[in-house]
């Protein structure tokens, strides 16, 4: 019989929290007793042995000077070149800015990524996508998003085997208002500059970006998931509108039929059977 799945997480190996540094570069910084913080002294002095350290991980990663991130969720790695990307949905309580989150009322998140070194000491870094109205100015919709790919808080996060990226949202902020929350999809290694870089997405290079699937009103598009051949996506829908306690928890559709939205994992294929985003 196994263990119980969380009983060994800490028993072995050492935690580690990054800095982001404003050149696209960063390091990993360890929390141990014998790290040195910022102020000289070890965070064995500071905060006690390894235990106390690992219940006190925020305070001892600020004492060792890493950056401080919008709200991550979700992390996937690119099975085609090892990238690491990450969603940080939003944080609207931020009051002072960094490079790896540059936007101080970032209603809307966006998606950071990383390579890491060889000696897995430090990484590069840049920001993916930024989401956004497509109506926000430019010092906001910094990735140049369009009424055809606009999105905010990006959650879920996940690539298949192929190396396409598939890109869940929890909307919030006035996106919802001029959609609700979906599934995006973008080929990373695909995303190049004339030189044939990797690059992010800007406003020359919108149509790498694809929404793909768009959830009921009121939802969260969480769950992402594949069959082996790619053939069938699974995606779950949270809470979707007046789902299960309002008082208009019933809505009647054209045909007269009285519905009741529920949360559900809906299946995606294709008509002819194919590989999904193909």
């Amino acid at each position: 019989m196994g263990r119980l799945s969380s009983r060994w997480y800490m028993d072995e190996g050492t935690l580690y929290v990054a800095r982001f540094d404003e050149n696209g570069t960063g390091v990993w910084l360890p929390l141990t007793p014998e790290a040195v913080a910022q102020d000289g002294r070890t965070l064995g002095s500071i905060f006690g042995d390894l235990s106390d350290i690992i219940l006190n991980t925020r305070g001892a990663a600020d004492a060792m000077g890493a950056t401080p991130m919008d709200r991550p969720e979700w992390c996937a790695v690119s099975p085609l070149n090892g990238d690491v990307y990450f969603t940080l949905t939003n944080n609207t309580r931020r009051t002072e800015a960094n490079a790896a989150n540059p936007r101080i009322d970032n209603d809307y998140g966006h998606i950071i990524r990383w390579s890491e070194a060889d000696d897995m000491s430090g990484f590069e870094w840049d920001i993916f996508v930024f989401g956004s109205n497509d109506s926000a100015s430019a010092e906001i919709n910094r990735s140049g998003l369009t009424d055809l790919n606009e999105f905010a808080s990006p959650d879920g996060l996940g690539f298949d085997s192929r190396g396409i990226l598939w890109i869940q949202t929890d909307n919030g902020s006035d996106v919802a208002d001029d959609t609700n929350d979906q599934v995006l999809g973008v080929v990373p290694s695909n995303v190049v500059d004339a030189e044939g870089n990797q690059t992010t997405i800007t406003a020359e290079n919108q149509e790498m970006l694809k929404r793909f699937f768009v959830g009921p009103n009121g939802c969260e598009v969480t769950g992402l998931a594949f069959n082996p051949d790619n053939t069938a996506m699974f995606v779950n829908i949270q809470h979707p509108g007046n789902w299960p306690y309002s008082a208009d928890a019933t809505e009647v559709t054209p045909a007269g039929t009285s519905v009741r939205p529920r949360a559900s994992t809906v299946v995606i294929q294709k008509a002819d059977g194919g590989p999904i985003g193909v």
